[in-house]
């Protein structure tokens, strides 16, 4: 099993049409794709995205298992002053630290010099045991850091650190980038992990596997006919 890269995280959310609105008009992303049952949002189809679902109806998901959905960008002077005042952006290691829709943990950082006005850099997910979660992660795909809490997805990072959350949260799954859905979903079994569902879509196959706590992995292929802007 070999993840290629984050694809998106998908998020459960309340009203996704308030929450497109946010993102696009304070952190330089674009509606990417937009059907009934999900809006895709990111600064350009091939970097990392974020999907929004509408949640299951009679729940207010709270936050959940994200301590943080942290996104890179060329100026965070800039990016934070484009902030709207509610956010409430405080200043973090560089960066700042602000609430996304509905409560969202956000983050910029600066960009490491990629030089790139808006994209994801990474997450970082509460786990009641970090490391053992890390160390299945990899397992699943992701490639190892020094860091025995922190795994990687292409130029993306997953960090995990302690705490408990409430079950319900935004978090939908993760979806990484493989060459073959097919065989991830193979070799899954193979290992004995839990399948929850396999999808073929116009221009997408993938394989949905249960990871560490829960969390949804999902591995997605592209077809030939697949292209976002």
């Amino acid at each position: 099993m070999q993840v290629r890269m984050l694809d998106h995280i998908a998020l459960y959310i309340n009203d996704r049409d308030e929450a497109a609105r946010f993102l696009t008009t304070h952190l330089g992303f674009h509606v990417i794709d937009h059907t009934e049952r999900y809006t895709l949002v990111g600064a350009g189809g091939r970097l990392g995205k974020l999907t929004l679902f509408d949640a299951p109806q009679g729940t207010t998901p709270s936050p959940g298992e994200i301590s943080r959905i942290t996104i890179r960008v060329a100026d965070t002077e800039a990016a934070a002053a484009d902030l709207p005042t509610g956010a409430g952006a405080e200043p973090l290691d560089g960066g700042y630290d602000f609430a996304g829709p509905e409560g969202l943990p956000l983050a910029l950082v600066a960009d490491g010099g990629k030089f790139t006005d808006y994209d994801l850099e990474g997450f970082t997910l509460r786990s009641g045991s970090p490391e053992e979660s890390a160390r299945i992660l990899v397992e699943m795909g992701f490639a190892p850091t020094d860091d025995a809490t922190t795994v990687r997805a292409g130029d993306y990072l997953v960090r995990l650190t302690e705490g408990a959350f409430d079950a319900g949260g935004m978090l939908f799954h993760i979806g990484c980038l493989v060459d073959s859905a097919e065989d991830h979903r193979r070799e899954a079994e193979e290992r004995g992990l839990e399948i929850t569902d396999f999808v073929e879509g116009p221009n997408t196959l993938a394989a949905f596997v249960r990871g560490p706590e829960g969390v949804s992995v999902e591995y997605v292929e592209h077809k030939p006919t697949f292209s976002l802007t």
